[in-house]
């Protein structure tokens, strides 16, 4: 058992679902069943915490949870250092249920939390799973690449329909602050344009790229924007605030395109694919990564390493203090972002 004496631990996964989860799951049940260690799922995130509701987790348990969606041990967007006497139930109820450590799987939010109760001397293993990929230090967070996939897989559902009806479509996928799902999608679907958070929304070249194109004989076109793009005199159609103090965004492709109509008029369909992007079957290269991830957390608790994420880099496992992990939001570089405009731009 190397340095450590663990020997059970509890799992979280936190904030936004995603596919892959369950792969990751699976595979670190099954390693620490392999070393005697029990593992117990937290019910719902830092909500379970809070209430003490625990279930036991055993390779007969996830065995085939591999091919679905989602999260099995289920998820939410809890915020314990923002109800009232939370995290000393948090403390009691690990001590109660004898937890030796606490995997912390999600964004930048569940790993925040995952910080402070580190600080406030749990034993925390943190592991990064986003579709926005935005977590410093990794290379890649469990689910990006699925989500990829099924953004992929709707816009060219779209595609023979703007061919047909003549018409620009924009596609808008999921992205609070960076724009790595817009991208990576613009660059496989091939895109004409594209609009992230990283960097301000230039409607005016939008609008004379679609003119461009037109004159030039291709009578349609796909723009990705990124929900969280901000233009002037843009609204969100949305403005609910969660746990973590963020709004809940969706529906900016609407105004581009009322503005986009104002300006040369010609206004794009919009569709807005919401949910669809995190759900479903997870792609085989993030079912690998899964199993990556899970042999790092499994490695941090054999060697007793503490207070770090467990990030992937050349598709290996590394040791990340969580504090750098969280320290800011990673996002797409200009050099990026004008790379894959350019590919559109050629009207």
């Amino acid at each position: 058992m190397g340095n450590s004496d663990i020997k059970k631990v509890g799992l979280l996964t936190g904030g936004g679902d995603s596919s892959a989860i369950n792969d990751y799951i699976r595979t670190i049940v099954i390693l620490l069943e392999k070393q005697g260690i029990k593992i117990h799922g937290v019910k719902g995130s830092y909500k379970g915490l809070i209430e003490d509701e625990f279930m036991e987790l055993t390779s007969k348990f996830v065995d085939g949870i591999q091919c679905t969606g989602g999260t099995c041990i289920k998820t939410s967007r809890t915020n314990p250092y923002k109800i009232e006497g939370a995290v000393q139930k948090i403390i009691n109820n690990i001590e109660k249920q004898n937890i030796g450590a606490l995997i912390c799987v999600g964004g930048n939010d569940t790993l925040g939390v995952a910080l402070k109760l580190a600080e406030e001397g749990l034993k925390v293993i943190g592991v990064p799973q986003t579709i926005d990929n935005d977590i410093m230090e990794t290379d890649y967070c469990i689910g990006f690449h699925s989500a990829v996939e099924n953004i992929v897989k709707c816009a060219n559902m779209t595609i023979t329909s703007a061919y047909s009806h003549e018409r620009e479509m924009i596609i808008e996928v999921m992205g609070r602050d960076s724009g790595f799902l817009a991208l990576n999608s613009a660059l496989a679907l091939g895109a004409d344009s594209l609009l992230i958070p990283e960097f301000p929304a230039d409607l005016d070249k939008l609008a004379d790229l679609i003119q461009r194109k037109r004159k030039a004989g291709k009578k349609h076109g796909l723009y990705v924007v990124a929900e969280g793009v901000q233009i002037q005199g843009g609204k969100q159609i949305q403005d609910d605030i969660d746990a973590f103090g963020h709004k809940k965004l969706g529906g900016i492709s609407y105004t581009i395109a009322e503005i986009i109509e104002s300006k040369i008029g010609i206004k794009p369909n919009v569709v807005v694919l919401g949910y669809t992007q995190r759900g479903g079957t997870p792609c085989p290269y993030d079912a690998y990564l899964s199993t990556i991830f899970a042999k790092g957390t499994l490695d941090n608790l054999i060697n007793g390493k503490f207070g770090y994420m467990v990030a992937v880099k050349n598709e290996k496992p590394v040791n990340v203090p969580i504090a750098d992990a969280v320290k800011g939001i990673r996002l797409v570089s200009r050099e990026d972002y004008d790379f894959a405009v350019s590919l559109g731009d050629i009207w």
